[in-house]
């Protein structure tokens, strides 16, 4: 076990009403659902402790198969296969002569014995469902193929040359199973004169259609489809196009695409003025239009399909680390991991439905099991995911030498309503809002000593001098970028808890039966719970929330039930 070492000092979190708290606990330790009981289950089974709904996710998309597609894995084998790839890095690494390391991290180093350690440290993380990596990592660590990272950011210039190659490293990109972004604001105006050739460009939309059908033909991994962002700046010339470049269904596939706002744009929509629209390359502005209008056509697509998002670009270039090295235009294709050119980026998620314990008035957060985990996961987990870098295949040359120069990494959260539901804290309420203030700065801190007591044996990333970072005087680290927050989409799933830091979204579901051609209801088990043993749970109730009506307006259930177990249909955009 690895040494656990003290840093950040306990927060203090507020807790919830005792009624709501020891009710819920009450219902729970009925059930067999208290942090307790759970831990006993997962200790007592001999196989790991997955719902059924994770069985098949990782059936469908993530076990071994053979030749003729036979299953061969089991999960216990796939988390022993990532656990043994990436431990294996440790012996790329030798630790340096220096006496302020942690003895604990460097004795041994690289050793097989130690190898084995971390090993076993990685596989029981996962295999507790305490931490997951990103789902490149599950499904092709160990395998001799394929990318471990989910976030590619690329460029693309402004000539033939370059779109072709830039298509060409996309479909490289996903066929190994990472999702790309693309910046089209150096591609010139569609009309805008080409001197080689005495013709007129076509415009960025009509590279991105291309750049859309390229992906169209692409898996990723050979297992989902392919993911994109395309991000264009509001200075654009073609920019009224780019915001309604998706308002006809399945004229673009497979990309997002989100408005590269700035501060000079934002203010003009705040006075009332004019926005320039550029030329790129030159600058020239070409013409002036309302910013106002520009801004509720923003809104319109979104609110209409969710198309176009927005990315704010000062603010992203303002606060990343290393300006020196280039400017960031894009992001992934969720939007969570802004990126330079050519940068990749692995993500990995905390379990924090895993963290609490039980008390005399409920659920409440185990602060040295957090520690311990944030040791196992957070630790570990830095520990991990800079071994990723260094066990990944890349499929272009330029962005192995970036990834290696900022090292990023991106470690997240999951679970984080269901926390909240078992504390009987609201999500849509200030202590809510506490509770995930307290635990992030407690991860960020843990994240930031693992990283820097990672550079003591490994060095800082190579990008390191002329970083903001060392020019605030911080000490050397190893990773440019430490935490991201992630969708968790297919993860959480596997862990069998929420999504990310999003609400629950829906407290009851209903699924249809092709095979037997019955509708069965899927029911948040903690819900579940609650509603039994509270004496409110009935068919006629299940089939009501499984048609999308609101549980909040039943009456037949407490007041402290319903504040509790809100829905995302439920909170408003604030919260």
């Amino acid at each position: 076990m690895t040494q656990v070492h003290s840093r950040s000092a306990i927060p203090s979190i507020p807790t919830a009403s005792p009624e709501a708290r020891q009710r819920i606990a009450a219902a729970l330790e009925a059930t067999g659902l208290t942090p307790s009981t759970l831990r006993q289950a997962q200790g007592e089974r001999e196989e790991i402790f997955l719902t059924e709904n994770a069985l098949l996710v990782l059936e469908k998309r993530y076990l071994l198969r053979d030749p003729d597609g036979k299953v061969i894995e089991t999960p216990d084998q796939l988390f022993r296969r990532v656990a043994r790839a990436i431990a294996e890095v440790d012996r790329l690494y030798e630790p340096k002569a220096d006496p302020s390391a942690d003895p604990s991290q460097a004795q041994g180093f690289g050793s097989g014995q130690a190898v084995a350690a971390v090993e076993e440290e990685f596989y029981q993380a996962m295999a507790r469902l305490e931490f997951l990596p990103n789902s490149p990592t599950l499904m092709n660590a160990g395998t001799g193929a394929g990318t471990l990272s989910a976030c590619f950011v690329l460029p693309l210039e402004d000539s033939m040359a370059d779109i072709m190659k830039t298509a060409s490293d996309i479909a490289m990109v996903q066929k190994f199973g990472g999702g790309t972004g693309v910046p089209l604001s150096s591609l010139r105006q569609k009309g805008a004169p080409i001197s080689t050739t005495h013709g007129k460009a076509c415009g960025p939309i009509a590279v991105l259609k291309h750049l859309s059908s390229v992906s169209t033909m692409i898996t990723q991994g050979g297992k989902r489809d392919g993911a994109n962002m395309a991000v264009m700046s509001i200075h654009h010339p073609d920019i009224e196009e780019f915001i309604t470049c998706k308002h006809e269904e399945g004229t673009i596939h497979n990309y997002n695409i989100s408005v590269g706002a700035t501060e000079e744009f934002m203010k003009a929509v705040e006075k009332g003025g004019a926005l320039e629209l550029r030329s790129p390359g030159t600058g020239t502005v070409v013409k002036a239009v309302d910013a106002r209008d520009v801004f509720q056509r923003i809104v319109a697509g979104a609110w209409r399909n969710g198309e176009p998002g927005m990315v704010f670009l000062d603010t992203m270039n303002r606060t990343q680390p290393t300006p020196h090295i280039g400017l960031i235009e894009a992001t992934n294709p969720c939007g969570e991991q802004p990126l330079l050119p050519y940068e990749s980026c692995n993500l990995g998620s905390i379990n924090l439905a895993t963290v609490l314990r039980d008390a005399t008035e409920g659920a409440e957060v185990d602060w040295e099991k957090l520690r311990r985990l944030v040791w196992l996961a957070v630790h570990l987990a830095v520990h991990f995911l800079d071994n990723v870098i260094d066990a990944n295949r890349y499929s272009v040359p330029e962005i192995e030498r970036m990834t290696k120069l900022t090292r990023k990494i991106g470690l997240g959260v999951m679970g984080f309503a269901d926390m909240l539901v078992r504390l009987g804290i609201p999500y849509d309420s200030e202590e809510g809002l506490e509770v995930g203030r307290a635990v992030m700065r407690f991860i960020q801190e843990e994240a930031d000593a693992a990283s820097r007591e990672l550079a003591k044996a490994r060095g800082p990333f190579p990008g390191f001098k002329g970083s903001r970072i060392e020019q605030r005087g911080e000490p050397p680290i190893r990773n440019a970028c430490r935490l991201t927050v992630a969708p968790t989409g297919t993860i959480s799933m596997i862990a069998g808890c929420s999504s990310g830091i999003e609400p629950i979204f829906a407290l009851c579901f209903r699924k249809h039966n092709i095979l037997e051609g019955q509708t069965l209801y899927y029911v948040d088990s903690a819900f579940e719970a609650v509603a039994r043993a509270e004496s409110f749970y009935t068919e006629e109730l299940t089939g009501y929330l499984a048609e999308g009506r609101s549980f909040q307006k039943r009456t037949d259930a407490p007041q402290w039930a319903r504040d509790v177990f809100v829905t995302a249909p439920d909170i408003s955009p604030e919260y």
